[in-house]
């Protein structure tokens, strides 16, 4: 049997009722973990589920979130684990994102209202012969067309952010950023996006602050379908 290790939070953070996970202290810190089988496969529906479980931590407290996956043999090696990324660097993270939380906004624009923006812009005269490089150039005007919209769109949010940050976008009409925001903000911001109009706006969150860290466990992150 060995250990997963979820996040590193404050050793007094209160798990919640019916949390799968318990604490492994260090000091003030501690690393959230959940006992796992040797050699047993993380399935996509488990990965989700745990996901869903540390985002349940974060009425109680800043939560630093580890990349999923991440396993220890046993407490000593997941003491270890954050020994070896810094506790004076974690507490500082800790006290910043006090109050914090992620939150994703996705805003898929129809694409025949894009390519009208594009194409009357003039840029495309219809006759020209390299039809590759028609595309390509057409795709980066749509994305500029999106970026700006989505900018005029989401300046609210962005003005009630500490920080945002560009995720990569599965479509050229697919606008996805992260924001950091206060926890307080969460509903506010939901009922804004949920309120707009002509696009397809959707929220996920809040989320430990899985785009707004260095930690050294962090600085590659993998690709998986949330984006972190």
């Amino acid at each position: 049997m060995s250990l997963h290790l979820h996040g590193v939070v404050r050793a007094l953070h209160r798990l919640p009722d019916g949390s799968p996970f318990r604490m492994v202290a260090l000091e003030d810190l501690a690393v959230v973990v959940s006992d796992r089988p040797d050699g047993l496969a993380l399935t996509e529906q488990e990965a989700v589920a745990q996901l869903a479980a540390l985002c349940a931590l974060l009425p109680g407290g800043p939560v630093l979130p580890l990349r999923i996956g991440t396993t220890a043999v046993d407490e000593a090696a997941a003491r270890t684990a954050v020994l070896a990324l810094g506790p004076p660097a974690l507490r500082h993270h800790l006290d910043q994102l006090d109050g914090m939380a992620e939150l994703h906004v996705r805003l898929a624009f129809d694409e025949d209202t894009a390519l009208r923006a594009v194409y009357e812009k003039r840029t495309f005269t219809g006759r020209r012969t390299d039809t590759l490089a028609e595309g390509e150039l057409i795709a980066r005007e749509i994305v500029a067309w999106r970026r700006k919209e989505a900018e005029a769109l989401l300046a609210p949010v962005s003005a009630v952010a500490r920080s945002t940050a560009l995720l990569p976008a599965p479509e050229h009409t697919v606008e996805l950023r992260a924001y950091l925001l206060p926890l307080d903000q969460i509903e506010a911001v939901r009922a804004a996006v949920a309120a707009f109009t002509d696009v397809t706006a959707t929220c996920t969150g809040p989320l430990p602050a899985y785009n707004f860290l260095d930690l050294k466990q962090q600085q590659t992150r993998p690709s998986s379908r949330w984006g972190w």
